[in-house]
Protein backbone atom coordinates (compact mmCIF):
# COMPACT_ATOMS: atom_id res chain seq x y z
CA UNK A 1 0.00 0.00 0.00
CA UNK A 2 2.80 2.40 0.86
CA UNK A 3 4.54 1.60 -2.45
CA UNK A 4 1.33 2.23 -4.40
CA UNK A 5 0.86 5.52 -2.54
CA UNK A 6 4.37 6.64 -3.48
CA UNK A 7 3.70 5.74 -7.15
CA UNK A 8 0.47 7.78 -7.08
CA UNK A 9 2.30 10.78 -5.61
CA UNK A 10 4.94 10.50 -8.34
CA UNK A 11 2.32 10.29 -11.09
CA UNK A 12 0.45 13.30 -9.67
CA UNK A 13 3.67 15.30 -9.56
CA UNK A 14 4.37 14.35 -13.18
CA UNK A 15 0.86 15.27 -14.36
CA UNK A 16 0.98 18.54 -12.42
CA UNK A 17 4.39 19.44 -13.83
CA UNK A 18 3.28 18.65 -17.42
CA UNK A 19 0.27 20.92 -16.94
CA UNK A 20 2.51 23.78 -15.82
CA UNK A 21 4.90 23.24 -18.74
CA UNK A 22 2.00 23.25 -21.24
CA UNK A 23 0.99 26.72 -19.98
CA UNK A 24 4.43 28.31 -19.57
CA UNK A 25 3.41 31.96 -19.82
CA UNK A 26 0.53 31.58 -17.39
CA UNK A 27 2.73 29.66 -14.97
CA UNK A 28 5.43 32.35 -15.09
CA UNK A 29 2.91 35.10 -14.33
CA UNK A 30 1.62 33.04 -11.40
CA UNK A 31 5.16 32.51 -10.15
CA UNK A 32 6.01 36.22 -10.03
CA UNK A 33 3.92 37.04 -6.97
CA UNK A 34 5.35 34.11 -5.01
CA UNK A 35 8.92 34.87 -6.15
CA UNK A 36 8.61 38.51 -5.10
CA UNK A 37 7.10 37.69 -1.71
CA UNK A 38 9.71 35.05 -0.82
CA UNK A 39 12.48 37.33 -2.13
CA UNK A 40 11.39 40.17 0.18
CA UNK A 41 11.07 37.83 3.18
CA UNK A 42 14.57 36.36 2.78
CA UNK A 43 16.25 39.67 1.92
CA UNK A 44 14.60 41.59 4.77
CA UNK A 45 15.43 38.96 7.40
CA UNK A 46 19.00 38.45 6.15
CA UNK A 47 19.87 42.13 5.69
CA UNK A 48 18.39 43.20 9.02
CA UNK A 49 20.34 40.40 10.72
CA UNK A 50 23.49 41.48 8.85
CA UNK A 51 23.03 45.07 10.02
CA UNK A 52 22.56 43.90 13.59
CA UNK A 53 25.58 41.55 13.52
CA UNK A 54 27.82 44.18 11.93
CA UNK A 55 26.90 47.02 14.27
CA UNK A 56 27.21 44.88 17.39
CA UNK A 57 30.55 43.49 16.21
CA UNK A 58 31.92 46.97 15.48
CA UNK A 59 30.58 48.32 18.79
CA UNK A 60 32.30 45.51 20.70
CA UNK A 61 35.54 46.12 18.79
CA UNK A 62 35.46 49.77 19.79
CA UNK A 63 34.66 49.49 23.49
CA UNK A 64 33.36 46.01 24.31
CA UNK A 65 29.93 45.14 25.67
CA UNK A 66 30.75 45.91 29.32
CA UNK A 67 31.17 49.69 28.97
CA UNK A 68 29.31 52.00 31.39
CA UNK A 69 29.31 55.77 30.87
CA UNK A 70 28.24 58.47 33.32
CA UNK A 71 27.64 62.19 32.96
CA UNK A 72 26.22 65.16 34.85
CA UNK A 73 22.67 66.31 34.07
CA UNK A 74 22.10 70.11 34.23
CA UNK A 75 18.34 69.51 34.61
CA UNK A 76 16.55 66.67 36.42
CA UNK A 77 12.93 65.48 36.35
CA UNK A 78 11.02 65.45 39.64
CA UNK A 79 8.48 62.78 40.61
CA UNK A 80 5.62 65.12 39.63
CA UNK A 81 7.01 65.52 36.10
CA UNK A 82 8.55 68.98 36.59
CA UNK A 83 12.06 69.68 35.33
CA UNK A 84 14.26 71.63 37.74
CA UNK A 85 17.88 72.71 37.72
CA UNK A 86 20.26 70.14 39.16
CA UNK A 87 21.26 71.21 42.71
CA UNK A 88 24.67 69.57 42.11
CA UNK A 89 26.28 72.21 39.92
CA UNK A 90 29.65 70.53 39.42
CA UNK A 91 30.43 67.75 37.02
CA UNK A 92 32.45 64.77 38.14
CA UNK A 93 35.93 65.31 39.59
CA UNK A 94 38.91 63.03 39.20
CA UNK A 95 38.31 61.69 42.70
CA UNK A 96 34.90 60.46 41.51
CA UNK A 97 36.64 58.42 38.83
CA UNK A 98 38.90 56.84 41.45
CA UNK A 99 35.97 56.07 43.76
CA UNK A 100 34.04 54.30 41.00
CA UNK A 101 37.09 52.13 40.27
CA UNK A 102 37.91 51.42 43.93
CA UNK A 103 34.53 51.21 45.68
CA UNK A 104 32.47 49.28 43.12
CA UNK A 105 33.54 45.59 43.20
CA UNK A 106 32.04 44.77 39.80
CA UNK A 107 34.04 47.52 38.05
CA UNK A 108 37.44 46.53 36.65
CA UNK A 109 38.55 49.92 35.34
CA UNK A 110 37.43 53.54 35.11
CA UNK A 111 38.61 56.64 33.30
CA UNK A 112 37.67 60.27 32.90
CA UNK A 113 36.84 61.92 29.59
CA UNK A 114 37.30 65.69 29.20
CA UNK A 115 36.34 67.00 25.73
CA UNK A 116 37.26 70.44 24.42
CA UNK A 117 36.10 72.21 21.30
CA UNK A 118 38.37 72.50 18.28
CA UNK A 119 41.77 74.18 18.70
CA UNK A 120 44.56 75.19 16.34
CA UNK A 121 47.39 72.66 16.40
CA UNK A 122 50.67 73.76 14.78
CA UNK A 123 53.83 72.02 13.68
CA UNK A 124 56.32 73.95 11.58
CA UNK A 125 54.39 75.75 8.85
CA UNK A 126 51.38 73.43 9.17
CA UNK A 127 48.39 74.29 11.33
CA UNK A 128 44.88 72.89 11.43
CA UNK A 129 41.89 72.68 13.74
CA UNK A 130 41.58 69.46 15.74
CA UNK A 131 39.59 68.21 18.72
CA UNK A 132 41.37 68.25 22.08
CA UNK A 133 40.46 65.41 24.42
CA UNK A 134 41.51 64.95 28.04
CA UNK A 135 41.89 61.36 29.22
CA UNK A 136 43.59 59.17 31.83
CA UNK A 137 45.96 56.20 31.74
CA UNK A 138 43.04 53.73 31.81
CA UNK A 139 41.56 55.20 28.61
CA UNK A 140 43.95 53.09 26.54
CA UNK A 141 42.52 49.83 27.90
CA UNK A 142 38.90 50.88 27.99
CA UNK A 143 38.84 52.15 24.40
CA UNK A 144 41.16 49.51 22.95
CA UNK A 145 43.87 51.91 21.83
CA UNK A 146 46.50 50.51 19.48
CA UNK A 147 49.74 52.48 19.26
CA UNK A 148 51.19 53.25 15.85
CA UNK A 149 54.23 55.00 17.35
CA UNK A 150 55.40 55.57 20.92
CA UNK A 151 53.51 54.76 24.11
CA UNK A 152 50.45 55.60 26.19
CA UNK A 153 50.41 58.06 29.10
CA UNK A 154 52.05 57.19 32.41
CA UNK A 155 50.63 58.03 35.83
CA UNK A 156 53.40 60.46 36.78
CA UNK A 157 52.52 62.53 33.71
CA UNK A 158 48.97 62.78 35.06
CA UNK A 159 50.11 63.66 38.57
CA UNK A 160 52.41 66.48 37.38
CA UNK A 161 50.25 67.84 34.51
CA UNK A 162 52.97 67.19 31.97
CA UNK A 163 52.70 68.87 28.58
CA UNK A 164 52.65 65.66 26.57
CA UNK A 165 50.19 64.44 23.95
CA UNK A 166 49.12 61.47 21.85
CA UNK A 167 48.03 62.14 18.28
CA UNK A 168 45.09 60.61 16.46
CA UNK A 169 46.00 58.90 13.19
CA UNK A 170 44.90 61.72 10.87
CA UNK A 171 46.57 64.40 13.02
CA UNK A 172 49.83 62.51 12.71
CA UNK A 173 49.56 62.06 8.93
CA UNK A 174 48.47 65.69 8.38
CA UNK A 175 51.29 67.22 10.41
CA UNK A 176 54.09 64.69 10.02
CA UNK A 177 53.28 62.70 6.89
CA UNK A 178 54.96 59.30 7.07
CA UNK A 179 57.63 60.31 9.56
CA UNK A 180 57.82 59.24 13.21
CA UNK A 181 56.48 62.13 15.36
CA UNK A 182 57.83 60.91 18.72
CA UNK A 183 59.77 63.62 20.57
CA UNK A 184 58.54 66.44 18.34
CA UNK A 185 56.73 69.45 19.81
CA UNK A 186 53.36 70.71 18.59
CA UNK A 187 51.83 74.02 19.60
CA UNK A 188 48.26 74.15 20.92
CA UNK A 189 47.28 77.73 21.66
CA UNK A 190 50.22 79.31 23.46
CA UNK A 191 51.66 76.10 24.83
CA UNK A 192 54.00 73.47 23.38
CA UNK A 193 53.32 69.78 23.92
CA UNK A 194 55.72 66.91 23.30
CA UNK A 195 54.39 64.02 21.22
CA UNK A 196 54.85 60.70 23.07
CA UNK A 197 52.64 58.52 20.87
CA UNK A 198 50.22 58.23 17.96
CA UNK A 199 47.28 55.87 17.46
CA UNK A 200 46.33 53.59 14.62
CA UNK A 201 43.18 54.64 12.81
CA UNK A 202 39.98 54.26 14.84
CA UNK A 203 37.81 55.53 11.97
CA UNK A 204 37.10 52.05 10.67
CA UNK A 205 33.88 50.29 9.82
CA UNK A 206 30.98 51.55 11.88
CA UNK A 207 33.09 54.28 13.48
CA UNK A 208 33.66 55.91 10.09
CA UNK A 209 29.98 55.78 9.22
CA UNK A 210 28.86 57.10 12.62
CA UNK A 211 31.46 59.78 13.33
CA UNK A 212 33.53 60.20 10.19
CA UNK A 213 37.19 60.41 11.10
CA UNK A 214 36.54 62.42 14.31
CA UNK A 215 38.47 60.07 16.57
CA UNK A 216 41.44 60.24 14.23
CA UNK A 217 41.28 64.04 14.23
CA UNK A 218 41.85 64.32 17.99
CA UNK A 219 44.85 65.27 20.11
CA UNK A 220 44.78 63.46 23.47
CA UNK A 221 46.17 65.14 26.61
CA UNK A 222 46.22 64.18 30.32
CA UNK A 223 43.07 65.50 32.00
CA UNK A 224 45.06 67.46 34.65
CA UNK A 225 47.00 69.08 31.79
CA UNK A 226 43.74 70.12 30.11
CA UNK A 227 42.54 71.66 33.36
CA UNK A 228 45.84 73.48 34.00
CA UNK A 229 46.40 74.97 30.54
CA UNK A 230 42.94 75.31 29.03
CA UNK A 231 40.19 75.35 31.67
CA UNK A 232 41.67 76.95 34.76
CA UNK A 233 41.52 73.59 36.61
CA UNK A 234 37.78 73.39 35.84
CA UNK A 235 36.16 70.06 35.09
CA UNK A 236 32.93 71.38 33.60
CA UNK A 237 32.64 68.64 30.96
CA UNK A 238 34.17 65.66 32.77
CA UNK A 239 32.41 62.34 32.14
CA UNK A 240 33.30 58.89 33.47
CA UNK A 241 33.68 55.66 31.51
CA UNK A 242 34.05 52.32 33.28
CA UNK A 243 34.05 48.63 32.41
CA UNK A 244 32.32 45.84 34.32
CA UNK A 245 33.98 42.48 34.94
CA UNK A 246 31.66 40.77 32.46
CA UNK A 247 28.52 41.37 30.42
CA UNK A 248 26.50 39.48 33.04
CA UNK A 249 27.68 41.88 35.77
CA UNK A 250 26.82 45.15 34.00
CA UNK A 251 23.52 45.51 35.90
CA UNK A 252 25.23 44.76 39.22
CA UNK A 253 27.94 47.32 38.44
CA UNK A 254 25.28 49.95 37.70
CA UNK A 255 23.56 49.20 41.01
CA UNK A 256 26.88 49.63 42.86
CA UNK A 257 27.53 52.97 41.13
CA UNK A 258 24.05 54.24 42.02
CA UNK A 259 24.58 53.18 45.64
CA UNK A 260 27.84 55.16 45.63
CA UNK A 261 26.04 58.22 44.26
CA UNK A 262 23.31 58.01 46.90
CA UNK A 263 25.95 57.85 49.60
CA UNK A 264 28.00 60.69 48.15
CA UNK A 265 25.40 63.06 46.65
CA UNK A 266 22.26 62.10 48.58
CA UNK A 267 20.50 60.84 45.44
CA UNK A 268 21.25 58.89 42.28
CA UNK A 269 19.11 61.26 40.17
CA UNK A 270 21.70 64.01 39.77
CA UNK A 271 23.79 62.10 37.23
CA UNK A 272 22.88 59.92 34.31
CA UNK A 273 24.20 56.56 33.20
CA UNK A 274 24.18 54.44 30.06
CA UNK A 275 25.82 51.22 28.92
CA UNK A 276 27.07 49.70 25.70
CA UNK A 277 24.82 46.72 26.52
CA UNK A 278 21.79 49.05 26.32
CA UNK A 279 23.05 50.40 23.00
CA UNK A 280 23.41 46.85 21.69
CA UNK A 281 19.87 46.01 22.87
CA UNK A 282 18.58 49.19 21.19
CA UNK A 283 20.26 48.16 17.92
CA UNK A 284 18.80 44.64 18.20
CA UNK A 285 15.31 45.96 18.93
CA UNK A 286 15.27 48.40 16.01
CA UNK A 287 16.64 45.93 13.48
CA UNK A 288 13.98 43.47 14.67
CA UNK A 289 11.28 46.11 14.09
CA UNK A 290 12.64 46.76 10.59
CA UNK A 291 12.55 43.03 9.92
CA UNK A 292 8.93 42.81 11.11
CA UNK A 293 7.84 45.77 8.94
CA UNK A 294 9.50 44.35 5.83
CA UNK A 295 8.13 40.92 6.68
CA UNK A 296 4.64 42.43 6.85
CA UNK A 297 5.08 43.93 3.38
CA UNK A 298 6.29 40.56 2.13
CA UNK A 299 3.24 38.88 3.67
CA UNK A 300 0.96 41.18 1.66
CA UNK A 301 2.88 40.27 -1.51
CA UNK A 302 2.55 36.57 -0.68
CA UNK A 303 -1.20 36.95 -0.13
CA UNK A 304 -1.52 38.59 -3.55
CA UNK A 305 0.62 35.82 -5.04
CA UNK A 306 -1.54 33.20 -3.33
CA UNK A 307 -4.72 34.78 -4.71
CA UNK A 308 -3.15 34.76 -8.17
CA UNK A 309 -2.26 31.09 -7.79
CA UNK A 310 -5.80 30.24 -6.66
CA UNK A 311 -7.27 32.14 -9.62
CA UNK A 312 -5.04 30.30 -12.10
CA UNK A 313 -5.91 26.95 -10.53
CA UNK A 314 -9.65 27.72 -10.85
CA UNK A 315 -9.10 28.51 -14.53
CA UNK A 316 -7.17 25.24 -14.88
CA UNK A 317 -10.02 23.27 -13.28
CA UNK A 318 -12.49 24.90 -15.66
CA UNK A 319 -10.35 24.15 -18.72
CA UNK A 320 -9.77 20.52 -17.73
CA UNK A 321 -13.28 19.61 -16.61
CA UNK A 322 -13.72 16.96 -19.30
CA UNK A 323 -10.30 15.49 -18.45
CA UNK A 324 -11.47 15.22 -14.83
CA UNK A 325 -14.66 13.48 -15.94
CA UNK A 326 -12.74 11.03 -18.11
CA UNK A 327 -10.33 10.16 -15.31
CA UNK A 328 -13.22 9.60 -12.88
CA UNK A 329 -15.06 7.49 -15.44
CA UNK A 330 -12.12 5.06 -15.70
CA UNK A 331 -11.73 4.73 -11.94
CA UNK A 332 -9.91 7.76 -10.53
CA UNK A 333 -11.07 8.62 -7.02
CA UNK A 334 -11.96 12.09 -5.76
CA UNK A 335 -8.83 12.15 -3.60
CA UNK A 336 -6.68 11.45 -6.69
CA UNK A 337 -8.16 14.46 -8.49
CA UNK A 338 -7.94 16.60 -5.38
CA UNK A 339 -4.30 15.65 -4.83
CA UNK A 340 -3.38 16.29 -8.48
CA UNK A 341 -4.56 19.92 -8.44
CA UNK A 342 -3.19 20.49 -4.95
CA UNK A 343 0.20 19.24 -6.14
CA UNK A 344 0.11 21.67 -9.09
CA UNK A 345 -0.47 24.62 -6.74
CA UNK A 346 2.27 23.45 -4.37
CA UNK A 347 4.74 22.93 -7.23
CA UNK A 348 4.13 26.48 -8.48
CA UNK A 349 4.69 27.95 -5.01
CA UNK A 350 7.70 25.78 -4.16
CA UNK A 351 9.32 26.63 -7.48
CA UNK A 352 8.60 30.30 -6.79
CA UNK A 353 10.13 29.92 -3.32
CA UNK A 354 13.26 28.34 -4.81
CA UNK A 355 13.69 31.16 -7.35
CA UNK A 356 12.95 33.86 -4.74
CA UNK A 357 15.48 32.39 -2.29
CA UNK A 358 18.12 32.11 -5.03
CA UNK A 359 17.63 35.74 -6.08
CA UNK A 360 17.72 36.82 -2.43
CA UNK A 361 21.05 35.03 -1.92
CA UNK A 362 22.50 36.87 -4.94
CA UNK A 363 21.25 40.24 -3.68
CA UNK A 364 22.36 39.73 -0.06
CA UNK A 365 25.84 38.54 -1.04
CA UNK A 366 26.12 41.28 -3.66
CA UNK A 367 25.15 43.89 -1.08
CA UNK A 368 27.74 42.46 1.31
CA UNK A 369 30.45 42.67 -1.35
CA UNK A 370 29.47 46.25 -2.24
CA UNK A 371 29.40 47.36 1.42
CA UNK A 372 32.79 45.79 2.13
CA UNK A 373 34.40 47.10 -1.06
CA UNK A 374 32.99 50.62 -1.39
CA UNK A 375 31.63 51.73 2.00
CA UNK A 376 33.37 50.26 5.05
CA UNK A 377 36.47 49.01 3.16
CA UNK A 378 38.55 48.06 6.20
CA UNK A 379 35.94 45.82 7.82
CA UNK A 380 33.81 42.94 6.55
CA UNK A 381 30.04 43.12 6.11
CA UNK A 382 28.54 39.83 7.39
CA UNK A 383 26.31 39.15 4.37
CA UNK A 384 24.81 35.69 4.71
CA UNK A 385 21.38 34.24 4.07
CA UNK A 386 20.35 32.67 7.34
CA UNK A 387 19.34 29.02 7.08
CA UNK A 388 16.31 29.87 9.22
CA UNK A 389 15.19 32.42 6.60
CA UNK A 390 15.60 29.92 3.76
CA UNK A 391 13.68 27.20 5.64
CA UNK A 392 10.97 29.70 6.54
CA UNK A 393 10.73 30.73 2.88
CA UNK A 394 10.16 27.14 1.73
CA UNK A 395 7.69 26.49 4.55
CA UNK A 396 5.73 29.64 3.72
CA UNK A 397 5.70 28.86 -0.02
CA UNK A 398 4.45 25.32 0.76
CA UNK A 399 1.71 26.75 3.00
CA UNK A 400 0.68 29.30 0.37
CA UNK A 401 0.51 26.50 -2.21
CA UNK A 402 -1.70 24.37 0.04
CA UNK A 403 -4.04 27.26 0.87
CA UNK A 404 -4.18 28.51 -2.72
CA UNK A 405 -4.85 25.02 -4.09
CA UNK A 406 -7.33 23.86 -1.46
CA UNK A 407 -10.55 25.36 -2.91
CA UNK A 408 -9.78 24.66 -6.61
CA UNK A 409 -8.73 21.05 -5.85
CA UNK A 410 -11.92 20.46 -3.84
CA UNK A 411 -14.00 21.92 -6.64
CA UNK A 412 -12.36 19.55 -9.12
CA UNK A 413 -12.71 16.55 -6.79
CA UNK A 414 -16.44 17.13 -6.23
CA UNK A 415 -17.34 17.03 -9.93
CA UNK A 416 -19.29 13.91 -10.96
CA UNK A 417 -18.14 12.03 -14.08
CA UNK A 418 -21.41 12.69 -15.93
CA UNK A 419 -21.41 16.40 -15.08
CA UNK A 420 -17.76 16.78 -16.07
CA UNK A 421 -18.06 14.90 -19.40
CA UNK A 422 -21.08 16.98 -20.44
CA UNK A 423 -19.23 20.23 -19.73
CA UNK A 424 -18.58 22.26 -22.86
Amino acid sequence: MIFIGIIKIGINFQVGWESLVRNKFRSILTLLGIVLGIFIVVVSVSLSQSIKDFMISEFKTFSGNTLIFMWHEPWIEKDDGRWVRNPIKDNFWLEDVSEVAERCPSITNATGWQPLDGRQVEFGNKNRNYFIQGCLVASADIFNWEMEYGRIFQQWEMDTSQRVCILGHKVRTDLFGRTNPIGQDVRIGRERFTVIGSLTSKATGLMRMMAGSGMDETVYLPIPTVGTYFMGKSNRWLAIFATAESYEQVDQAQAEIRALWRQKFGSDQYHNMGTSAEAIKFISKNTRIISYVLGGLAAITLIVGGIGTMNIMLVSVSERTQEIGLRKAIGAKSNDIRFQFLIEAIVICLFGGLIGTGLAMLVVNGAGWAMTTFVIKDSVWPATVKIEAALAAFSVSMLVGILAGFYPSNKAANLTPVEALRFD
